[in-house]
């Protein structure tokens, strides 16, 4: 038996991340429920309540390389800090010594946040839209130990 059961189902769960993933327009491709069931992202939720509030997606790249994608918090909850503790509850849960993610250079708050838990920029490129920053940071030592990091 697991250890915790939750009042919410995993379908109204997969139901909130997509529909929050969603709200921001951001993605290549609009998200199902089936979808966020289904695919190899592990996602780290916090609830208000039976609400999703914000959501932080985890996806194992390579044996040491985790991408940390999909950070969204619901837009009636921002300004709270849970951007960040987001960020830090996913490089803390990441499965790998590296982790990576990418934010569009026009998210001026996630840019903040990325550099506030110590990733550190290593590279840019343009995607059809817009020009997209990539953070890296190794997960097991402090702020500034990126091997990623370009010198």
């Amino acid at each position: 038996m697991p250890k915790f059961v939750l009042t919410i189902s995993n379908n109204e769960i997969a139901k909130q991340i997509a529909d929050l993933l969603n709200s921001g327009k951001q993605l290549w491709f609009h998200q199902m429920p089936q979808g966020i069931l289904g695919n190899p992202i592990e996602y780290l939720v916090e609830l208000d309540q039976q609400k999703v509030i914000a959501v932080v997606g985890l996806e194992l790249k390579a044996p040491q390389v985790t991408e940390i994608k999909h950070l969204v918090v619901h837009p009636d909850y921002r300004k709270r800090g849970l951007g960040k503790k987001m960020l830090e509850f996913a490089i803390m849960h990441a499965k790998t010594n590296y982790v990576f993610g990418t934010v569009g250079v026009d998210n001026v708050e996630n840019i903040r946040n990325n550099f506030r838990v110590g990733m550190v920029p290593i590279g840019k490129y343009r995607n059809n839209r817009r020009m997209i920053i990539v953070f890296a940071r190794r997960r097991s030592n402090g702020a500034n130990a990126c091997k990623f990091a370009k010198h």
